[in-house]
């Protein structure tokens, strides 16, 4: 279950820190992560997710430069200058990566999931994952709705890593996951820019205006997950 994710975050290693790799790559260290939980390693959680949050940095930053580039060349600059450092900081965690969590990954003992323990951890999640987006849309803040899409993710990968021995009606919930995933990654991409625009008037009202139309999108979305009871159901078909 880990290894072929383990081998994608390895194949894209020397095209570091290309875009594309660390997009890869960081999407391969949350499909690790779901397979831990499933195999109830928790214990080689943080080192995984050390390398997924340095990724992360240069990931959000790159996106930042890419977006100042015709906007605005101080802020350019500026986010430039970050991302720099956080390359930097990303060499220092694959190294530790390579010094310590993928030899502890590679020895790793894992039995095969069991389809009770599966529907348990996969439940559990899909619990939090509905209690986050009651929270977000009842109150549609930045960090509630931040809060929502990691639920997203981490329910997402945890149902593709055991599709197998989880019902049909669940796995299906992967497009409308994939789908609810990608309205809050924008919105959260608005977010930060409106956060960094304080002094930039022109373009402040221009994402605030953006974060509207896609927060209308992102409410219709979270309302038909609560009138339809989609976590409540799912929830059911786990036990």
């Amino acid at each position: 279950m880990l290894a072929p994710h383990l081998a994608a975050i390895e194949q894209q290693e020397p095209l570091l820190p290309s875009r594309d790799a660390v997009h890869d790559a960081r999407v391969a260290c949350r499909r690790v992560r779901a397979g831990l939980r499933l195999s109830g390693r928790r214990d080689l959680d943080a080192g995984v997710k050390e390398l997924q949050d340095a990724l992360g940095k240069v990931r959000d930053l790159q996106l930042q430069v890419v977006w100042f580039e015709e906007r605005d060349e101080d802020l350019r600059r500026r986010r430039a200058a970050l991302c720099a450092k956080a390359e930097k900081a990303l060499q220092l965690a694959l190294r530790r990566w390579h010094g310590r969590t993928l030899p502890a990954l590679i020895s790793l003992d894992a039995k095969a999931v069991s389809r009770g323990h599966a529907r348990k951890v996969v439940r559990k999640r899909v619990g939090r994952l509905g209690e986050r987006l009651e929270a977000a849309r009842a109150r549609p803040s930045p960090p509630a709705l931040h809060r929502a899409r990691i639920s997203v993710k981490q329910v997402r990968y945890l149902i593709e890593l055991s599709e197998r021995v989880l019902p049909r009606k669940v796995v299906a919930l992967s497009r409308d996951l994939k789908t609810l995933q990608a309205s809050l990654g924008e919105l959260h991409d608005t977010d930060v820019r409106v956060a960094l625009l304080e002094r930039k008037p022109a373009l402040l009202r221009e994402q605030q205006d953006l974060r509207t139309r896609l927060l209308k999108i992102a409410a219709a979305q979270l309302a038909r997950w609560h009138g339809q009871k989609i976590a409540q159901r799912t929830r059911a078909l786990l036990e």
